[in-house]
């Protein structure tokens, strides 16, 4: 049962982000996202370290978890895979799809490599605080590199990038 529900909610955040994605732009949809995640985490964390000993308390922790996964599903998850399409010259978007692609598995396998080393050496409360102030690192990082484009064609992209814009300004407007 508990796979069907991070199934369904992994589902129906993403139909989120495809509504959301070209009214609100791909950065602040990217920026909530990590937010929402970092909150979730967080929250997590504080609980782990006070303890989660209620059934009520048992359920807000699951709640949280899969708060984590809708911010997830509704960014990260989906729009990287948009954002690296979208930043990459014609000529070498096969080569740069293949890095990106290459560095996301490379992540989730030093994640799924770490997290039970890292439960046991710092403990279930700071393992997810890590992931939090990760989520928050991700947030600067998107705020000061990624570009927002919205409404702006490969094409122009692509133009800006052989111009020698720097990234976060690929996606503007001459």
């Amino acid at each position: 049962m508990g796979a069907v529900i991070v199934g369904l909610t992994n589902v129906l955040a993403t139909f989120i982000a495809i509504g959301l994605v070209d009214r609100w732009g791909r950065k602040p949809t990217l920026t909530l996202g990590f937010l929402v995640m970092a909150a979730g985490m967080g929250v997590l964390g504080t609980m782990m370290h006070i303890g989660i000993h209620s059934p009520s308390a048992q359920y807000f922790a699951i709640a949280m978890l899969l708060m984590f996964i809708v911010g997830f599903a509704m960014s990260a998850g989906p729009l990287i895979w948009v954002l690296c399409s979208e930043i990459q010259p014609l000529k070498g978007r096969d080569f740069g799809i293949t890095c990106s692609t290459a560095t996301n598995w490379i992540a989730n396998m030093i994640v799924g490599a770490t997290f039970l080393t890292m439960l046991n050496t710092l403990g279930n409360a700071n393992t997810f605080w890590v992931y939090a102030a990760l989520n928050v690192l991700f947030i600067l990082l998107t705020l000061w590199l990624v570009p927002e484009t919205k409404h702006v064609s490969l094409e122009h992209i692509e133009r800006n990038l052989m111009k020698g814009r720097k990234l976060r300004e690929i996606g503007a407007h001459d």
